[in-house]
């Protein structure tokens, strides 16, 4: 497959923390890849470009186009970053009709929608700054592919220029990605990449970049068990919590309700229902999650058998293993563990020639980091 080309468009006032977090999820991609498939070349490139110029003649056409945004103080400063960045506009609308995507963070949505790309998609915006959004969408003119303002009188409540959704933080339409906040970047820029070749890569990425509780808790538990150097002391805050910490610590041992009832000071009655206005699930099924929570990690990170790490989460034969674990991931824990694995082949490890091999994968020459 060939690597999927980014184009981050750059100038004065750019927010440089959201351009910064799609070029991190990229360089995590670009990593999982290369411990996979050292030999291959990164599939993710990216080049920053001038948002008031073009590329030269023989620069290639990107598959996807990122417009980070300004940090603006209102909506007019908005509105003038905009204007200086009216270049572009013929790029965004390229890019879309050659079969390419768009990106659009914070309040580079205005820029979409100076475009005309954002008109009957649904789309989000930072709150403060809808109205320049707006402002730029009904400006748009007809060669640039939106309503222009003669013809504003034809958006109806049944036919809105932009479909708004207000409770989303970032939103997907027809290859055109807008996000409320800069810090929406990554989830959106991962949603992006799922829709290409590379889903899988994105998948994985998703398990590094994003908040995931049940694994940072299992991870967290893991780390205890490694050692007593590593074992922090816990105060219960309540039978419940008394009851979850048991539960991580005896992770490997048989489900008894009536030991974890005791531990935590209560009835298994009790313990019952309580765990399960707090939890959404019973105790047992609380278990199971954290023991394939934890297995996941076992199986990403280690070089453990599966049937050990079976023994270590409490599910001690390779049936029960496969069972559990492909109810709740729909994969069985090879097939996980070949999809997900977050570890680097075990021969490369001392081998400085290795190391520099795989650093170059990860940071290829080509793409630049804004």
């Amino acid at each position: 497959m060939d690597s999927l080309r980014f184009d981050i468009l750059w100038g004065p006032g750019t927010a440089g923390g959201a351009a910064m977090a799609v070029v991190d999820a990229l360089c995590v991609i670009n990593t999982l890849a290369a411990m996979r498939h050292p030999a291959q070349p990164p599939p993710m490139q990216w080049r920053r470009v001038p948002l008031a110029g073009r590329p030269g003649a023989r620069a290639p056409a990107a598959d996807v186009v990122v417009v980070p945004g300004w940090i603006a103080r209102d909506g007019p400063e908005v509105d003038q970053q905009v204007q200086s960045a009216r270049a572009a506009l013929p790029r965004l609308r390229a890019t879309l009709n050659q079969g390419g995507a768009l990106l659009g963070v914070f309040t580079g949505v205005a820029l979409l929608a100076a475009a005309g790309v954002l008109h009957g998609r649904r789309a989000t915006a930072p709150w403060p700054f809808i109205a320049p959004v707006m402002r730029q969408a009904l400006a748009a003119t007809d060669a640039e592919g939106a309503l222009s303002t003669r013809d504003t009188d034809r958006a109806t409540p049944t036919e809105p220029l932009i479909h708004w959704c207000g409770d989303a933080p970032w939103t997907a339409d027809r290859s055109v990605w807008t996000c409320a906040s800069p810090v929406t970047a990554t989830e959106a820029l991962l949603d992006l990449v799922e829709c290409t070749p590379w889903a899988s890569l994105a998948h994985a990425a998703r398990d590094v970049l994003l908040p995931a509780p049940m694994r940072q808790a299992a991870a967290v538990a893991h780390a205890r068990a490694a050692g007593s150097s590593l074992a922090q002391a816990r105060v219960p805050t309540g039978m419940v919590e008394r009851a979850r910490q048991w539960l991580e610590d005896h992770l490997a041992d048989p489900y008894d309700v009536q030991r974890l009832a005791e531990a935590a000071a209560t009835s298994p009655r009790s313990l019952a229902r309580h765990f399960g206005a707090t939890h959404g699930m019973s105790p047992r099924q609380y278990l199971e999650r954290l023991r394939v929570e934890r297995a996941a990690l076992l199986l990403q990170t280690t070089y453990l058998p599966a049937e050990e790490i079976g023994r270590m989460c409490g599910m001690p034969s390779p049936s029960t293993l496969r069972r559990v674990f492909a109810s709740h991931t729909g994969e069985l824990p090879g097939e996980y563990r070949q999809r997900y694995r977050l570890r680097t082949p075990r021969p490369r490890w001392g081998s400085a020639p290795g190391a520099t091999a795989l650093a170059g994968r990860i940071s290829p020459q080509a793409p630049q980091r804004p």
